[in-house]
């Protein structure tokens, strides 16, 4: 809860200076004003994908539907079951989100991983079973969502739980690819932060250089 707390909070923050400088353009030229309304955008657009992963990691989106759908990008770990739906885990923000064979999304759902990496491996065909790195927990879930079982594994054990996962690329729109991992999130925010260091250093004010006074004649 405390964790949870903090994100909401530093993701409050960073909101709050990009809205303060998007406000402030409207006192500048026109070629600082479209900087200003540049940089705070990549400042919130980096600031939600990287505070809103970690919020989700850790619990704090899980008013989310079942119908929405995480923006993946590129997936390691995809598993199929039987029938070909693929299971794709989206680690950073902490949940498992389920394709038909064409790849159009069906539903998505958060796994308590304390942030952490998981795992994926399927069993009777269509159980999803989790393995996380933190908390050494085994979640079993059918395909839509429900948890059919919860224990603890021996830490020492994670790895030899079967590795089944493969690599894809899901479908993503290309405007939402910087939402699919922390790092494009990052970058965005400090692409955003360029902006603004760019406007100032090319803004600072300049002083024209003023002639020494002339010898007073004896």
């Amino acid at each position: 809860m405390l964790s949870t707390i903090i994100i909401w909070f530093m993701l409050a923050v960073w909101l709050f200076l990009a809205i303060a400088q998007f406000c402030s353009a409207r006192k500048e030229n026109r070629w600082r004003r479209l900087l200003l309304f540049v940089a705070p955008f990549f400042l919130a657009v980096g600031a939600i994908g990287f505070f809103g992963s970690a919020l989700s990691s850790t619990g704090g989106l899980n008013w989310l539907p079942t119908s929405f759908e995480w923006p993946v990008g590129h997936a390691k770990g995809v598993v199929t079951t039987a029938d070909h739906f693929f299971v794709v885990p989206h680690t950073p923000s902490g949940r498992i989100q389920i394709y038909n064979r064409d790849w159009k999304f069906l539903r998505g759902w958060h796994v308590d991983g304390g942030g952490g990496n998981f795992r994926l491996y399927i069993t009777n065909g269509s159980q999803i079973n989790v393995i996380t790195s933190r908390g050494s927990w085994h979640y079993v879930f059918d395909l839509q969502g429900a948890l059919l079982s919860k224990e603890h594994y021996p830490p020492a054990s994670y790895n030899s739980f079967p590795i089944e996962g493969v690599s894809y690329t899901v479908p993503t729109a290309p405007w939402l690819w910087v939402f699919t991992s922390p790092a494009y999130s990052w970058l965005a925010a400090a692409v955003g932060m360029l902006l603004l260091f760019l406007k100032d250093k090319l803004t600072r004010p300049t002083y024209p250089q003023q002639d020494p006074a002339p010898h007073e004649s004896a």
